[in-house]
């Protein structure tokens, strides 16, 4: 005898199997650790808020002009302001790698929630740390130092900017409910288009000071050695 539909399925139950929640094939866990973090980090942002609106004309001046980089770098109070914001966005930074999975190589699969964004963080620093090495390293004789540092230090004016962009794209979308594979595709194109302006700059300051094949040489040690290992580990491992 066949039962009416409504009738059809009046005992018993479904189970399913259960999975580790996923948006668009990355794979997103709790990690109290980054809303810690991600809390203190805005209480630190704002406290800074009103240098960096002091700040903010310069860091768009040298995306147009090369020269308004050096001009932010001879003012000392500015450039320690600078810094200083530069380095309270690394966690905000991390925190949106980790969200949205801009950095996600295959070994980082096998981690989830905090143990995950200590790898990222971890990873980050990391190339900070590499970063400044190679500057040391590679530091020219004390009468050529003054524009070097200046095209090193151009690298945070950059930085705010990405983090800032990235905020609001990651904003703007969510707005929207864009799938989070879009907005990964939307901020590593983002990311490289900052970047690109950054090479640009940065190789115009280097080229005021020396030749166009020193500063080619600079950048390959500064930039294309650090930056490319970390964009291999993220294809092949």
């Amino acid at each position: 005898m066949i039962s009416p539909v409504d009738s059809a399925f009046v005992k018993g139950h479904l189970t399913l199997p259960s999975v580790a929640g996923t948006v668009s094939g990355y794979e997103t866990a709790a990690s109290p650790i980054s809303d810690v973090m991600a809390l203190l980090s805005l209480l630190v942002i704002i406290t800074l808020l009103r240098r960096l609106v002091e700040i903010f004309p310069s860091l768009i001046a040298g995306i147009i002009r090369w020269k308004e980089s050096v001009n932010l770098f001879n003012s000392v109070r500015l450039s320690r302001d600078r810094n200083m914001i530069a380095l309270s966005l690394v966690v905000p930074f991390c925190i949106i790698i980790y969200r949205t999975g801009l950095y996600s190589p295959a070994f980082l699969n096998t981690f989830t929630g905090d143990a995950r964004f200590g790898l990222i963080t971890g990873i980050i620093i990391g190339y900070i740390i590499t970063r400044a090495l190679l500057e040391k390293m590679c530091a020219p004789k004390k009468r050529n130092s003054q524009m070097y540092w200046c095209a090193c230090r151009s690298a945070y004016s950059f930085f705010i900017l990405l983090v800032l962009l990235l905020l609001a794209l990651w904003g703007v979308l969510g707005i929207f409910n864009v799938d989070n594979e879009t907005v990964r595709s939307a901020m590593l194109w983002l990311s490289a288009a900052i970047y690109t302006i950054f090479i640009l700059r940065k190789t115009q300051i280097f080229a005021s000071s020396c030749s166009i094949f020193t500063a080619f040489l600079y950048l390959c040690a500064l930039e294309i050695l650090p930056t490319g290992a970390l964009v291999a580990s993220a294809v092949i491992l």
